[in-house]
């Protein structure tokens, strides 16, 4: 099985489009350290304090308003007690590679997972319309593991663009911003309030929380792909429900429906550095509805592609 996995890697990283691909999240990774050096976001300065306050009024100010979100007012709430906890500590915020790239864990995930969807949706697709699946199936090699090789390739290669991302926004956070910070505490809020853990803590666990929006987003790609002969359509149509699907579970946040719809179970971090934002959802919940998820899609392409005719 392992030779196989390694085959299909091969296969992804000889490609010059997936190079190209990966550079586009480092560049985005770049862009976002260019945006905040030009904001003037990254060291406190002098009235810092006086900073924060008009921060706490405007946040007020937008909680207040009748049309807005669910999730606008709950931003706005845990900001405004994030910023009075820095005031009434004397804690004046900057920006070090370390902050930079937690803030940044989820974002570089997103654009990873939505470059493994093209990786995904053609992984198999290609193969019946170049025809080279014949090649693969005369080396007496089953289908299942055919299957399953592409697959474990697919996830692989969204892992390791992920990490390569954040290590990139480590990197290229700490020539910027500077490496120190490493020792300082994440803040976040829970239950209205303020809490401490370390920073590489949060960092590992919004990568590892985070990691079910690329399972299902590459899955679905991947879905699609064993089970129609167009790579096209698997890319095109798996980029437009993952970028719904995530637009949808951010703007509809809150809402009780959400709770069973997957995207909004993808994002793992509220659990424990947070709350959850629908009452009565618990992490175990989430677990099995996203594996569930998962289990459907497989029993949906499997056999698709198990029977699919190779001419």
């Amino acid at each position: 099985m392992i030779p196989f996995i390694r085959n299909e890697n091969m296969k992804i990283y000889k490609r010059k489009r997936t190079w190209v691909m990966i550079a586009i999240v480092l560049l985005y990774v770049l862009l976002q350290i260019v945006n905040l050096k030009t904001a003037g976001s990254v060291t406190a300065s002098d009235n810092w304090r006086t900073q924060l306050e008009q921060e706490n009024v405007q946040f007020s100010k937008e909680a207040a308003k009748p049309d807005a979100l669910k999730i606008e007012i709950a931003q706005a709430e845990k900001h405004i007690i994030l910023n009075q906890y820095y005031l009434d500590q004397n804690i004046p915020p900057s920006t070090n590679a370390w902050s930079f790239s937690v803030s940044q864990v989820r974002n570089i995930i997103f654009a990873a997972s939505l470059i493994s969807v093209i990786i995904a949706g053609e992984i198999v697709a290609a193969e019946f319309v170049s025809g080279t699946i014949k090649l693969l199936l005369t080396r007496s090699v089953s289908r299942t593991k055919i299957y399953l090789s592409k697959y474990v390739a697919a996830i692989l290669f969204g892992l390791l663009l992920s990490a390569a991302g954040i290590l990139a926004s480590i990197l290229l956070g700490g020539f910027i911003f500077g490496f120190d910070g490493l020792a300082d505490g994440y803040f976040y809020v829970k239950d209205q309030a303020v809490r401490e853990v370390p920073t590489l803590q949060a960092l590992l666990a919004g990568y590892v929380l985070n990691i079910p929006f690329l399972l299902i987003a590459t899955t679905l790609a991947f879905m699609i792909s064993a089970a129609f002969r167009s790579t096209t359509f698997s890319i095109v149509i798996s980029l437009l429900v993952s970028l719904t699907g995530f637009i949808i579970a951010i703007a509809m946040d809150g809402w009780a429906w959400t709770k069973y719809f997957v995207f909004s179970h993808t994002d793992l971090t509220p659990f424990l550095y947070g709350n959850p934002s629908v009452d009565g959802v618990t992490l175990g919940f989430s677990l099995v509805f996203i594996v569930l998820h998962l289990a459907i899609m497989h029993l949906m392409s499997y056999p698709l592609f198990i029977k699919r005719d190779v001419v």
